[in-house]
């Protein structure tokens, strides 16, 4: 006869998840919370961040947690992106989260531009940006589950914003779904 012994289900109450996250400047901030105690200010072991869509490769960082168990994340390189995915891992925790752009208000005056952008759009497949209709330029890309800020409306595209460029580029309407 064998036997297995197993966990109970009483659970780890050194477990963290992420609460929330947004942009704050350059920075990202999260707050991570104990599973077992979301409204205690935890105080937490080491936690290390590491970006899984940037290109260029970084060590990861470890965070410095306030008492409420916030920190700032500064990546240069998830400013220029439309969706950063980080990865949090360390003692307690091994999760990735996507930080998505700032809200179209918010990101017309971060990124100082001239048309304001008016909405967003959810990329359904994976899609060209072009640098206009003639779709004879292809610029960058967006992935499946990105979310693009958009200018006023046009017939075929959607004239969206990728942080990396000032003027609009252009996604086709079929590639996306308007949210707001």
């Amino acid at each position: 006869m064998l036997l297995f012994g197993g966990c109970g289900s009483s659970g780890n109450p050194d477990v963290y998840h992420v609460g929330t996250h947004e942009w704050v400047g350059d920075s990202i901030l999260v707050r991570v919370y104990r599973t077992s105690n979301p409204a205690e200010n935890p105080s937490l072991p080491d936690i290390n961040v590491d970006c899984r869509s940037c290109n260029l490769t970084n060590s990861p960082q470890n965070l410095a947690f306030n008492s409420s168990g916030a920190a700032r994340i500064y990546i240069p390189e998830t400013r220029e992106q439309i969706s950063a995915r980080l990865h949090l891992h360390g003692s307690g925790i091994d999760t990735t989260f996507i930080q998505k752009q700032r809200p179209p208000g918010e990101a017309t005056r971060y990124f100082h531009l001239r048309e304001p952008l008016v909405g967003r759009v959810f990329v359904d497949q994976f899609s060209l940006l072009y640098f206009d209709t003639t779709k004879d330029s292809v610029v960058a890309n967006a992935n499946v589950g990105d979310e693009l800020n958009v200018y006023a409306g046009g017939s075929s595209f959607y004239r969206v914003h990728h942080p990396n460029f000032t003027q609009p580029l252009y996604l086709l309407k079929a590639d996306a779904i308007r949210l707001r």
